[in-house]
């Protein structure tokens, strides 16, 4: 009888110990499996990190092209403005002169100088009167 009872707590502690290291391998594999799935997550992270470094690098070029346009374009446009409101004044003396002003007038409306004006009302009179 004691030896049966041997066996009996043998087979029980077998049985116990044989639950014990399925849960353990269980829990081993769902570990080994949640270790897979982080390397995983990590090696599509990276990869979207390095998508979004290397766009971020090309829209930083694109960016520097467009500032070094918008700045040709500044220029391009002051230069433009410049130029029309140096001829703008002398453009529209010219008119008026053809139109019969005189040289004060021209000061006056235009902004011209005394001597520009006279200039203007010289050549642009007598080209009239030729």
């Amino acid at each position: 009888m004691f030896a049966e009872l041997i066996t009996i707590l043998n087979i029980v502690l077998s049985a116990g110990l044989m639950v014990l290291l399925r849960q353990l391998w269980q829990r081993q594999q769902r570990e080994h499996q949640a270790r897979q799935q982080m390397r995983e997550d990590i090696t599509r992270l990276h990869a979207d990190l390095a998508a979004l470094c290397k766009s971020s690098v090309g829209a930083g070029d694109h960016v520097v092209k467009l500032e070094h346009q918008v700045n040709r374009l500044l220029e391009r446009q002051t230069q433009t403005e410049m130029r029309t409101s140096t001829e703008r004044p002398y453009s529209a003396a010219i008119q008026l002169v053809r139109q019969g002003s005189d040289a004060g007038e021209l000061v006056e409306k235009c902004g011209l100088t005394r001597g520009e004006a006279d200039l203007i009302a010289m050549l642009h009179g007598v080209a009239e009167a030729s």
